[in-house]
């Protein structure tokens, strides 16, 4: 999967979440994002940076594009999610769809959900 496709800031999201760079991450989202994730939502950037620092760095994720799509005015990337956390009841290996929405250059929003089709993806 070509990532050069994908707008600027979600290539530097991704490069961040894998180098880790914790600052430059938080730094791809807007003031006032929001995150929506495991069924919670964080709001603005200082709750993004605790949530990434909890749910993100403190778990080692990495993640691995495996293909993206544009669906009404989101941006919908499918990466396969690794890292040290619970594996307990998820599918191995764990797709994820991260739900983007871009604005003044920024991530505006992110809703991440478990992929449906997770068989189809391993087969591209």
């Amino acid at each position: 999967m070509e990532p050069s496709l994908l707008p600027p800031v979600i290539q530097d999201f991704i490069a961040a979440a894998n180098k880790p760079d914790p600052e430059a991450y938080v730094d791809c989202f807007s003031e006032d994002a929001l995150v929506l994730d495991e069924g919670k939502e964080w709001a603005g950037k200082a709750d993004i940076k605790k949530w990434s620092a909890e749910h993100h760095f403190g778990a080692n994720i990495t993640l691995e594009l495996k293909q993206h799509k544009q669906h009404e005015e989101d941006i919908v990337v499918v990466f396969k999610v690794d890292g040290d956390f619970d594996k307990t009841g998820l599918p191995d290996p764990l797709y994820l769809d991260f739900y983007f929405q871009i604005g003044n250059l920024k991530i505006k929003q992110l809703a991440i959900r478990l992929s449906k089709g997770s068989e189809r993806i391993e087969e591209r």
